[in-house]
């Protein structure tokens, strides 16, 4: 399991502690910090096959149950300290008031008997006017928390970590958009925090009294501003224009279209941002000392490479290897993944792979291979080498592309080095799986500013054919070795 080295001590231990939530953002990432900390937890989930895929699934105790249903929750609490209430519903259901006031109630009734209850809401406008939907379903829910039962609330703005919605919204718009027509409440300040120290602040509660309410975050900043640091960190050159009327619900509709955050998500988030939201986070700062909050910049920069990282991570595990395509899109990157299966063995395979390049050629459509290569040249590329066929190692050059990882008779996964408005990789693997072999093939591209999506789909058409004959083409080089 995972090892979160955070440098926070707490001095409770086992605990018996509950997480609601455990498939949502939050609680996914606090699970395993809540484990490294000798804390037992049970986690309550409404289907477990969402979570048998997590690495801490076997070391939590599984409860099958939906807040919005009493009689499965029954014995939800029993014998447990501590709790961790991260439900929200607005990203299922346009009924999300009515169905988070239920979820609550039901869990103030079936948990009397719990010491502290630690929610997670949202920092709201000073002068309670114009509140969004969205937040006056926060504010309910932390009210009736902490009427019935021990609860400390922490309250947030947005929150600025990889794969978070707020994060994901803002790099869309800003990698997708040149030119940016924005309402004039992007002017208004909003107090951005980081997931590290949302995280610490959750897990450093456990040691606390409970604390009723307390705003959490960094410095105050303006939306805007938010967006042109990314743009300043990424070298994205943006026009953002401003106009005085633009409704919150048009607005939050466009950002459903141009980023992946769905509507259901976008609308909330866009119509909470039309107040400054300041909160006062005096009180965080005497309580949680340990805390030192990561600025926006740092928030930022950290987030984007951890977006890096994580795709680094699991891009390699194959789970249930079916013959096939698939495409998406996740956090930034477009994937394609075809799947051969191959009569060959896998060690056969991973030869022709490393046979690919150079003075061999790619098998499938040599000239467009030729001509890329030259048009980088002339754009000042990178002379290239003959690749290395023996004893490969990571950073090693290979034809057009860097060798990132590497896995002798599995797995190759190569970074172009040609000239892209973005980053691309192709990853190769010959994965053996119930006495057969499967030939993957994965195609990702990053883009980079709006050019880099027109780069993108301006050649994707173009994947099917040279992929598809590259893959025919090594098969019947492997199954004849």
């Amino acid at each position: 399991m995972e090892t979160y080295r955070n440098h926070i001590k707490i001095k409770s231990k086992n605990l018996r502690v509950l997480v609601t939530g455990a498939t949502g953002y939050i609680g996914g990432r606090l699970i395993p910090r809540l484990l490294e900390k000798d804390i037992r937890v049970r986690v309550l989930v409404r289907d477990p096959d969402k979570i048998k895929n997590k690495a801490w699934y076997k070391n939590v105790e599984v409860f099958k149950g939906d807040l919005t249903n009493l009689e499965s929750i029954k014995n939800l609490s029993e014998g447990i300290d501590q709790a961790f209430y991260l439900i929200h519903s607005m990203a299922h259901s346009e009924d999300y008031i009515r169905l988070d006031r239920l979820a609550a109630l039901n869990f103030i009734s079936v948990s009397k008997n719990i010491q502290h209850v630690i929610y997670l809401g949202g920092i709201s406008p000073k002068d309670g006017k114009n509140i969004s939907n969205h937040l006056k379903s926060r504010i309910e829910v932390g009210n009736l928390l902490s009427s019935a039962l021990p609860t400390t609330e922490f309250r947030a703005g947005p929150i600025i970590g990889s794969g978070s919605a707020s994060f994901e919204m803002l790099r869309h718009l800003c990698e997708k958009l040149p030119i940016m027509i924005a309402p004039k409440w992007i002017h208004n300040y909003v107090r951005p925090v980081s997931i590290r120290d949302v995280l610490k602040y959750l897990v450093l509660a456990i040691d606390k009294l409970p604390l009723k309410k307390i705003d959490i975050g960094t410095e105050p900043m303006t939306f805007k501003d938010m967006m042109l640091q990314y743009c300043k960190y990424r070298n994205l050159k943006r026009i953002i224009i401003t106009v005085p009327i633009l409704a919150p619900g048009l607005a939050a509709r466009w950002v459903g279209l141009v980023t992946p955050i769905t509507n259901l998500l976008a609308v909330p988030i866009v119509k909470g941002i039309v107040n400054n939201l300041l909160g006062d986070t005096s009180l965080s700062r005497s309580m949680f000392p340990e805390v030192s909050v990561l600025n926006y910049k740092d928030s930022m920069k950290s987030a984007f490479n951890k977006t890096k990282s994580e795709y680094v991570e699991t891009s390699w595990n194959q789970h249930d290897i079916k013959p096939g395509y698939s495409f998406f899109e996740h956090k930034g990157r477009f994937e394609e993944v075809r799947i051969n299966e191959v009569k060959s063995t896998p060690d056969n395979l991973f030869k022709v792979f490393k046979s690919l390049g150079g003075s061999n050629g790619w098998l499938a459509f040599n000239p467009l291979w030729t001509i890329r290569k030259i048009i980088d040249r002339i754009l000042g590329g990178k002379m290239l080498e003959e690749p290395k066929r023996e004893n490969i190692e990571e950073g090693d050059l290979f034809d057009c592309f860097q060798i990132e990882k590497y896995e002798e008779g599995r797995k190759m996964l190569m970074k172009i080095i040609l000239k892209t408005p973005g980053n691309a990789w192709l990853k190769l693997e010959a994965v053996p799986q119930n006495d057969k072999t499967f030939l993957v093939l994965s195609a990702i591209f990053e883009p980079k500013g709006f050019w880099g999506y027109v780069y993108w789909y301006s050649i994707f058409p173009l994947h099917k054919l040279i992929f598809d004959e590259l893959i025919r083409k090594l098969v019947l080089k492997a199954e004849h070795t």
